[in-house]
């Protein structure tokens, strides 16, 4: 069994000190992930271009994101006659090409088989090697656009949608749980919107590449294992013990779900911080602001909903992803669900989105350079000031050592390092 030195609650103490190295955290950490720094290609790989055409079939047509890892493509597949989207890695810097490469195809794996299970991701339909791009795997092409460019043009959305969106993101999670797989970067530019043939708009969750499988492994998932130390997903987005602990399991894709809930339904994330050292500080610090500053026509009921899922300890926060999206839409005045959605039926809450939302925009963006995910933040700089805070938080806590607060739960959520 697991502890997490996130157990006990936050105390004046801890905030304090959660202040003073907030300061000292912004000074020492760098604000940019170091893969996003660009990364060095090597050897002579030309890379995708316009009009190529790869295996055979896949004629390249028009470029639709560039983020850390991969570029995205929209292309033509000539043997079925329709649009697809290609994956292609970006050359790994220095010698983490073997690394790289194997990642790129777990991200295919996991997305083809969790494409088996659910039709709320994005599935991938076949992968190869080009000559001259390199890696690739082939996806469907979704006719829609990001939550992220939803919410840059609309602005905060009603309790409603938000609860409407979150149903179908948390059943294709769940689906991605119940097979041992965590996402670990579940963002706004992460979910993608389109319109089904029932007029309905879906919700469809992509990028799984830094996705990790948990539980048992097969012998395959061994080399693929994250490096100790190493810290991978977007920092806005990672629950306390990730960042700290490397924990990776369900919690986390909770906690990153109910920050998109506050940010899409107020506009703003609730734990600010320009790097992952200060997003740690303000949540040690308690530093969100109330719905009612923020968002004052949202339903008080789910002011409750965020202090509940932003809970220091995860024995606090909702016990299962289906409970925390059912609160949710209670707290907002959604319809429920009465049962699990089928696969190819939308969830029963979506049908709230029929005609509030207007998707039809061909995807612009699936991998947003503004949210390049941070795939190597090792125990230096950033990662360093984190792992001070939480030993910091340790220290603060020891006191208590065998002394639950009331109602307090001993924890027993481990996750693989």
């Amino acid at each position: 069994m697991q502890t997490s030195s996130f157990d006990p609650q936050p105390d004046s103490q801890r905030k304090d000190a959660a202040r003073a190295a907030c300061a000292a955290a912004e000074r020492q950490a760098d604000s940019r992930p170091a893969s996003s720094r660009g990364a060095r290609r090597d050897g002579p790989r030309a890379g995708p271009q316009r009009g190529r055409l790869v295996a055979g079939r896949y004629r390249l047509t028009q470029p639709l994101g560039r983020g850390a890892m991969g570029e995205v493509w929209r292309a033509h597949d000539g043997v079925l006659h329709a649009d697809v989207a290609l994956k292609f890695l970006l050359a790994s810097p220095g010698g983490g090409a073997a690394d790289a490469i194997a990642r790129f195809r777990f991200e295919a794996e996991v997305a083809a088989e969790l494409g088996r299970a659910t039709d709320l991701v994005v599935a991938v339909r076949d992968a190869g090697e080009d000559p001259v791009a390199g890696p690739y795997f082939v996806m469907e092409y979704v006719q829609g656009r990001s939550l992220r460019q939803l919410m840059q043009e609309r602005g905060p959305m009603p309790a409603i949608d938000v609860a409407a969106i979150l149903c179908q993101v948390g059943e294709a999670l769940s689906v991605a749980h119940g097979l041992g797989i965590v996402h670990r970067d579940v963002k706004p530019s992460n979910i993608l919107l389109l319109e089904g043939p029932d007029g309905r708009l879906r919700a469809k969750i992509t990028d799984f590449g830094v996705a990790k499988r948990v539980g048992k492994e097969r012998p395959v998932d061994m080399r693929r294992r994250t490096a100790d130390g190493v810290v991978l997903g977007t920092p806005a987005y990672m629950s306390p013990e990730h960042t700290c602990e490397g924990r990776a399991d369900p919690q986390l894709d909770m906690w990153s779900l109910a920050v998109v809930a506050h940010e899409a339904l107020t506009g703003q994330q609730p734990f600010p911080g320009r790097n992952l050292a200060a997003v740690l500080a303000s949540i040690l610090v308690g530093a969100r602001p109330s719905l009612s500053t923020l968002r004052p026509a949202a339903p008080p009921a789910l002011e409750g909903w965020f202090t509940r899922a932003f809970a220091l300890s995860p024995s606090e926060r909702f016990p299962s992803l289906d409970r925390m999206i059912l609160a949710f839409m209670i707290a907002a005045g959604a319809p429920a669900p009465a049962a699990p959605a089928r696969r190819g039926r939308p969830c029963l809450a979506a049908a709230v989105l029929a005609g509030a939302l207007c998707v039809g925009l061909p995807t612009a963006n699936l991998l947003a350079p503004s949210e390049a995910t941070a795939a190597l933040w090792t125990r230096s700089g950033v990662a360093q000031a984190a792992a001070r805070l939480a030993q910091a938080a340790r220290a603060l806590a020891a006191p208590q050592a065998g002394r639950p607060s009331p109602g307090q739960r001993p924890t027993g959520e481990g996750g693989e390092r």
